[in-house]
């Protein structure tokens, strides 16, 4: 087999190997549940949705939370602000969770048995990441 062949057929594998490896990348990126929780430092009801979530995270592996200070990273305000309007929900305070096409304001032991139910159904099918969710 001349150099060239060799060279060519080489190409091929690496070529053929990139393209598993990013599918491979692709499907496991597909099946991660994104939740972005939004929050103020020194909030009490913020403290106790941090400890749920990082218990919750160990239960989930595929879960993949996006947190952000709000009241003093205006950035993280406006992106809140955003989603919220997205969402079709004006917020009163935080926290504010948002999962699929789910968003909660507030946390109590209801709205954390609410999120799990959502992170469980969105492990089973699909959910959209909300930073692109549109209610309307």
């Amino acid at each position: 087999m001349n150099d060239a062949k060799r060279l060519l057929i080489s190409l091929i594998l690496i070529s053929s190997a990139i393209l598993l490896i990013c599918s491979v990348a692709s499907a496991e990126s597909k099946n991660k549940v994104i939740l972005y929780f939004f929050w103020g430092d020194g909030c009490p009801h913020c403290a106790k949705q941090k400890e749920f979530l990082s218990v919750i995270k160990k239960k989930y592996t595929k879960l993949d939370i996006k947190d952000y200070e709000v009241w003093s990273n205006p950035a993280s305000r406006e992106l809140l602000l955003t989603m919220s309007k997205s969402y079709g929900i004006t917020p009163s305070g935080v926290p504010v969770t948002f999962i699929g096409d789910k968003g909660f304001v507030g946390f109590n032991e209801e709205i954390g048995k609410e999120i799990e139910k959502t992170i469980k159904a969105c492990l089973k099918k699909i959910c959209e990441d909300p930073l692109f969710y549109k209610k309307y």
